[in-house]
């Protein structure tokens, strides 16, 4: 056997490759078929980046994150679809001036570490009302994004979609772990809660900050069934009255009795004095 390797004919490979052509007809020019440009994605002339710990709480609804420190954090906000960030942490402000997107900018100063009054978590829960209304996209945030964003997420829970309060802190730690660091924040939305539904007998005003704009938008609700008659109503206003005028009597009592009380202590001291003059005259 031979072990020469076959070679290619060129000059049979040339001939194949002639008359495998289509001639081509005399009379038609010859026509420069020329490639059409590329289409080019139109590139950003900015940054544009997440701001740390960022992530949609409800999508295309509301969006929580920590502060957006530059503007390329904000570029993000906005192409996110964002039209209105609230900022909560008064020591970490977003550069919003300097950003030239067009995005709405609201302001709720609540203390680092601490829970947000009756009257900011009422302000909050209007702007968010707002926004759904108008078909607007919210986004939250305060420093790390995680204790008073974390509160005001479950106050919305609370308020929108008729959770418990319990119920709303545990769906806020789920999606973002972290929230609702103190005690504080977990209380007030225990207190938020019960004002919204009227089961609570005894506001703390301290934590409204406003009593008559509590006393005027927070009533008791009653449903059909459960809404009192004419006589329970005149019933429970005499009640009250009888328990008022009883209690105006019990504290002018005491009043009395602490008055007459310094009256005799007033008495027993001028005696006293009076006698200390006799023995200072009669030593003498």
């Amino acid at each position: 056997m031979s072990t020469v390797r076959m070679r290619t004919n060129v000059k049979l490979a040339k001939l194949f490759y002639k008359y495998s052509e289509e001639p081509k007809a005399k009379d038609e020019p010859a026509v420069d078929v020329k490639e059409e440009p590329k289409i080019r994605t139109e590139e950003k002339d900015y940054e544009s980046y997440p701001p740390y710990n960022f992530s949609w709480f409800i999508e295309k609804k509301i969006a929580a994150m920590g502060w957006p420190q530059t503007v390329a954090n904000l570029n993000y906000v906005a192409d996110a679809g964002i039209h209105h960030l609230i900022t909560l942490s008064p020591e970490k402000l977003p550069p919003i001036l300097e950003c030239k997107k067009k995005l709405k900018w609201s302001e709720i100063r609540i203390k680092e570490f601490g829970a947000p009054t009756l009257k900011q978590i009422l302000k909050f829960i209007e702007i968010c009302e707002r926004a759904e209304i108008r078909g607007e996209v919210i986004g939250v945030h305060c420093r790390h994004g995680r204790g008073r964003t974390g509160t005001m997420l479950a106050c919305y829970l609370v308020h929108f979609k008729n959770m418990a309060p319990e119920r709303a802190v545990l769906t806020v730690r789920v999606q973002r772990p972290g929230s609702c660091e103190t005690y504080e924040q977990e209380k007030i939305v225990c207190h938020y809660h019960d004002c919204v539904r009227g089961t609570i007998e005894k506001p703390d005003y301290r934590l409204v900050e406003d009593k008559l704009y509590f006393d005027l938008s927070m009533k008791h609700m009653y449903s059909d069934e459960e809404r009192p008659t004419v006589g329970e109503e005149e019933e429970t206003k005499n009640e009250e009255v009888t328990e008022e005028t009883n209690r105006k009597n019990t504290i002018e009592a005491k009043r009395l009795q602490i008055k007459q009380r310094v009256d005799t202590l007033q008495l027993q001291k001028n005696k006293r004095m009076k006698t200390m003059v006799i023995n200072h005259k009669i030593y003498f």
